[in-house]
C-alpha cells in the first residue's frame, strides 16, 4: 500500500511539472509570434506610414473596432476545441493565412500554433475604440491620439476551458513598447 501511495504521489507531481513545462513552451511560442508581428509592423509603417491590422477577418478598418474572438487566427479563443496545452492548429498552408499576414510577410516558425493571435491598429489622431478592452489596457484610453498605433495580442488557453476574455491567458505588445504584458496570468 505504501508503495502504491508513493507512486501515486510521484505521478501527480510529474503530471503537474509536465503541465508547467508545456505552459512555458506555449508562452515561448506566443512571445516569438508577438515579437515577429511587432517587427513586421515596424517595417510596414516604415514603408506605408501606417500600421496594418493583422486579423483573421482581414478587416482593415482603422482604428480596429474590437477584439472579437472571430478576428483571432488561427482559431477563435471561444472555440470548444481551443486548448493550448494539448491541441495544435495546423497553419501548414500559407494560402489559408489571413491576407494581411501574407501582405506583411509574417512567417511563423512552425506549421502549427497552440495559441491564437490578432493585431489591431489605428492612425494618428484615432483613439483605441471602447470595444478593444486589451487595447485600452495596453495603450490607455488615449493611446492612439498622437501617433499611429498598434497592439498585438496572443491568447493561450492553458486550462482547457475556452472563453475570451476571462478563461484565456492573454499576452500583448504595443507599438511603443516591446515589453510583453500579461493578463489573466496563470489561466
Amino acid at each position: 500500500m505504501i508503495v502504491v501511495v508513493i507512486i501515486v504521489i510521484l505521478a501527480t507531481m510529474a503530471a503537474y511539472g509536465y503541465g508547467k513545462w508545456i505552459s512555458r513552451a506555449r508562452r515561448a511560442e506566443a512571445v516569438a509570434m508577438l515579437a515577429e508581428m511587432s517587427a513586421k509592423e515596424q517595417v510596414y509603417i516604415g514603408e506605408f506610414a501606417a500600421y496594418l491590422p493583422l486579423r483573421a477577418d482581414d478587416a482593415l478598418d482603422a482604428p480596429s473596432t474590437n477584439e472579437s474572438a472571430a478576428a483571432f487566427y488561427p482559431i477563435s479563443p471561444d472555440d470548444a476545441g481551443f486548448n493550448s496545452r494539448r491541441v495544435a492548429t495546423s497553419i501548414a498552408n500559407p494560402a489559408g493565412w489571413p491576407q494581411t499576414w501574407r501582405a506583411v510577410g509574417l512567417r511563423p516558425r512552425r506549421s502549427e500554433l497552440y495559441c491564437t493571435y490578432i493585431v489591431n491598429a489605428g492612425r494618428a489622431g484615432q483613439a483605441v475604440p471602447g470595444g478593444a478592452d486589451y487595447g485600452n489596457r495596453l495603450l490607455g484610453a488615449a493611446g492612439g491620439t498622437i501617433t499611429p498605433w498598434f497592439y498585438a495580442l496572443a491568447a493561450c488557453n492553458f486550462l482547457g476551458v475556452g472563453g475570451l476574455p476571462n478563461n484565456v491567458h492573454v499576452m500583448g505588445v504595443t507599438h511603443n513598447s516591446s515589453v510583453i504584458r500579461e493578463f489573466n496570468e496563470g489561466q
